[in-house]
């Protein structure tokens, strides 16, 4: 029996979106696959991690797929049952994990492969693959722009940037709100959503506070479903500092399958991409890239449509069904 572990399900946010994505994909691969959801699971943290593993090895499971789990967990199921693991990692663990040489070996000696969602994470491992992370391209898709806007009762008459986070100034918010101030000078509004408060710095909630009561900066509600918010913008802000927990970021790949131009930063975590967006070193510069692209109507059209095409041919769930299964038993 084919079986899938995956935590959260019902959740749409970050690795946990991720991970309902691949389930997704596995799911068009296999006829039947059984889905052990760990969520149900109540206790503390780490006894919680124990009986994780433990409700996917009572199951009569012959191939596993760890889509997300604890990283200790693999090599304690892979130990204590003839199990196939499969496991997927969507994050670099250099960058963002504590003791990241103990949880490669870990990895890497439980699974039979690792499927890694950039080039840089699969290459961490010797049993490790590289497959481009699922979206949907059907339900993020390219829109009519007035009728979007209109849901949100935003202006038809002016050009609209977006950005989709957190108020964190490693996720670059604070960039976000100083390129809005400068592009309402020339009259474009910036529109925000999903918002939750992580990282402030005196400066940013200035700034915000400024923009907002300008009318630079419109916040949206996080109960917006996102996928129109993406078709309501002329272009997207992706301004991230360094490296990201999620590789890459979810919003990214959204962005693209929507086909609107995003302005972003040269994270290592969306390397992959860099020939889809436009990559600003400096930043300084977002307000003039974001300007060059809302002025140059080739240079829009351009990005949008490479960055669709790209998403439906490498991204979606059958794309990426075709790929994965190459390395699968």
């Amino acid at each position: 029996m084919i079986c899938a572990v995956i935590r959260h399900p019902s959740l749409k946010e970050g690795q946990t979106a991720l991970a309902r994505g691949f389930l997704r994909v596995l799911r068009l691969i296999y006829n039947n696959i059984h889905v052990i959801d760990t969520a149900q699971v109540k206790a503390p943290k780490h006894l919680f991690y124990l009986q994780e593993g433990a409700k996917a090895l009572v199951n009569s499971c012959d191939t596993i797929h760890l889509l997300n789990v604890n990283k200790p967990l693999i090599t304690f199921m892979s130990m204590l049952a003839d199990k196939e693991l499969i496991t997927y990692q969507f994050s670099h663990l250099p960058t963002i994990h504590g003791f990241w040489r103990l949880k490669k070996t870990v990895i890497e000696r439980g699974s039979r492969v690792v499927v890694g969602t950039s080039r840089r994470i699969a290459g961490l491992f010797n049993n490790g693959v590289f497959v481009y992370p699922p979206v949907d391209t059907e339900l993020f898709r390219p829109r009519d722009r007035d009728w979007a806007r209109g849901l949100f009762n935003l202006p038809r008459d002016r050009p609209i940037i977006g950005y989709v986070g957190d108020v964190d100034v490693k996720r670059g918010f604070d960039i976000v709100v100083k390129t809005a101030l400068k592009l309402a000078k020339y009259g474009v509004k910036t529109i925000v959503t999903s918002l939750r408060i992580d990282n402030t710095t005196p400066e940013l909630v200035r700034d915000l506070r400024r923009a907002v009561k300008d009318g630079a900066l419109i916040v949206l509600g996080r109960e917006v479903p996102v996928w129109y918010f993406y078709n309501a913008v002329d272009a997207f802000l992706l301004p991230i500092r360094g490296d990201y927990p999620t590789e890459p970021p979810m919003t990214l790949i959204e962005a693209l399958a929507s086909g609107i131009p995003v302005v972003g930063s040269d994270s290592s975590s969306m390397v992959d991409y860099r020939d889809l967006y436009v990559v600003v070193r400096d930043e300084q510069d977002y307000a003039d890239s974001v300007l060059k692209i809302l002025n140059d109507k080739d240079i829009h059209k351009e990005l949008a449509i490479k960055s669709r095409e790209f998403a439906v041919n490498n991204l979606s769930h059958n794309a990426v069904a075709n790929k994965l299964s190459r390395y699968l038993p």
